[in-house]
């Protein structure tokens, strides 16, 4: 028996040892004076109002290992500090260089003046000061032609993509306790489907002309590509990643007026773009942070078992971070300062972690399961870890949570967001969710839930966009969101048994 077969047995025997541990019919013990308490402290006390305003109006954007990202984890490290949360530490890990944008503009200059709607994408690099002539259109050309054009596009300002007709307008399904929730994007789409051969050679040869269109991007000497999002109204898509040296400078537009701009080419109406993009690279520290902090354990029997919960502290860089997460931050953060400041003395450590790096691959918390629950080594730990909460996708207040497919686990939530159904807090849909941090402990074996949050415009509005500001959060919902979040750290640190452990992760 191999050394890692064996870990994975001893995981598996724990977990279901975890699992019988506790009667499924059995009734969760719920301290209604100590909801009581919350409660009042979480509403009348609240803090969490500041931390939201000072991430996004102060510091804004956060990307990952821009001076916003670490001026954020100093803020954020300094108030659990003040707020005398234990152990109270930043976790380095490395990342890379990071970027901000410090200029940028974009204007159409003929046949009339338009200042355009538009963003270079994260780790841009720089135009060569500002551009100024036609831009050519490469969208939709053929591998042929796409090859045709090699050496002749020295400085040019391009358009890498056809009109944009398929936009995101509708968001996800606000989950209920249906079995089953794929998160997913609608796009508006053609009433009719082509046969299966004729879709089969269309993506052929789209992937043949975008590899063409790599290649002449890719040492052609262009001054700047453009494309267009799948947004409406001004809002913008932007994520991006650092392509090294050498890279094409890159602007998402808004779809209205790159459209503009194509249809104009289409009919030969000549056109003058003007572009300039000034980012900046940090290539003095490489190294991410998360930030961790801890109520610890009073119990001398399980006071070293951790019920943990998270968020990612970072975001994308057009709009401030404010529903993906500056919300979920605060609303984390904020729970640990009402327990606090109820002097509880849970049984089992409460632990808040604020990630990094989650916009680039959930990076800060594989790390942070990686270093201290994986691995021979990490098996006493594994053993006494309870679960994780995640805060992240959609925004306040907490509806409820996605269980994972975890049936014991579920018993439990239902009576833990009880005393909350009056806040709208009732939903443990047995349903999984994806692209957020609980996976990294899913992923080892470990319980991971995230909540349940309103999607009402998270997707077609404000998901990784520059309309992800300040107003798309009300104080209610976030004070709304830290109370219930308080109440089941509370009483999942102070329950007899550990949170019982699906033996099957629920598909996604």
């Amino acid at each position: 028996m191999t050394r890692a077969l064996a870990l994975s047995l001893l995981i598996a025997l724990g977990a279901a040892l975890s699992l019988s541990a506790l009667p499924l019919s059995a009734q969760e013990q719920i301290d209604q004076d100590m909801v009581a308490r919350i409660r009042a402290e979480g509403f009348d006390n609240s803090h969490v109002l500041e931390l939201f305003n000072h991430l996004t109006n102060v510091i804004g954007p956060r990307l990952t290992n821009s001076p916003g990202y670490y001026e954020s984890v100093e803020f954020m490290r300094d108030k659990m500090i003040e707020w005398e949360f234990e152990d109270v530490h930043v976790e380095a890990w490395e990342f890379g260089r990071g970027w901000s944008l410090e200029r940028f503009s974009v204007e159409m200059l003929e046949p009339r003046y338009l200042p355009m709607i538009g963003f270079p994408v994260g780790w841009s690099a720089s135009t060569p000061g500002r551009l100024v002539s036609e831009p050519i259109m490469l969208g939709g050309k053929s591998a042929a032609e796409l090859r045709s054009l090699q050496g002749g596009l020295e400085g040019a300002i391009v358009l890498t993509r056809p009109i944009e007709t398929n936009f995101f307008r509708e968001d996800r399904p606000q989950p209920q306790f249906e079995d089953r929730f794929t998160p997913s994007r609608s796009l508006t789409r053609s009433p009719s489907t082509p046969p299966a051969a004729t879709q089969q050679a269309e993506r052929s040869r789209r992937q043949e002309a975008s590899r063409a269109l790599g290649d002449l991007l890719v040492g052609g000497g262009v001054g700047v590509q453009l494309a267009p999002t799948r947004g409406e109204h001004g809002t913008l898509f932007v994520t991006g990643r650092d392509q090294g040296e050498g890279a094409v400078p890159s602007v998402v537009l808004a779809a209205e007026h790159y459209n503009l701009v194509a249809r104009l080419l289409e009919q030969e109406i000549s056109v003058t773009l003007a572009v300039e993009v000034a980012g900046r690279y940090y290539e003095d520290n490489t190294d991410a942070y998360n930030v961790i902090a801890e109520i610890p354990g009073v119990d001398p029997e399980i006071g070293d078992e951790v019920v943990m919960v998270g968020a990612h502290l970072d975001s994308w860089h057009t709009g401030t971070g404010a529903t993906d997460n500056a919300d979920g931050s605060s609303i984390v953060t904020e729970a640990l300062r009402i327990l606090k400041a109820l002097d509880v003395q849970p049984r089992r450590t409460i632990r808040v972690a604020l990630w990094g790096g989650e916009e680039q691959g959930l990076l800060g918390s594989r790390e942070y399961v990686r270093r201290h629950f994986e691995g021979a080594e990490n098996v006493v730990a594994h053993e006494k870890f309870s679960v994780y909460y995640n805060l992240d996708n959609g925004f306040a207040p907490i509806y409820g949570f996605f269980m994972e497919g975890n049936e014991a686990a579920r018993e439990i939530m239902e009576d833990y967001l009880e005393p909350f159904n009056d806040l709208g807090a009732n939903i443990s849909t047995m349903a999984g969710v994806g692209s957020t941090d609980h996976l990294s402990f899913i992923g080892a074996g470990l319980p991971g839930f995230q909540s349940i949050h309103d999607f009402t415009g998270y997707d077609v509005r404000t998901h990784h966009t520059n309309m992800d500001t300040f107003e798309r959060v009300q104080e209610e919902d976030l004070k709304q969101a830290a109370v219930v979040m308080a109440s089941i750290l509370y009483h999942s640190a102070m329950r007899d048994g550990r949170m019982p452990r699906a033996l099957v992760a629920a598909q996604r």
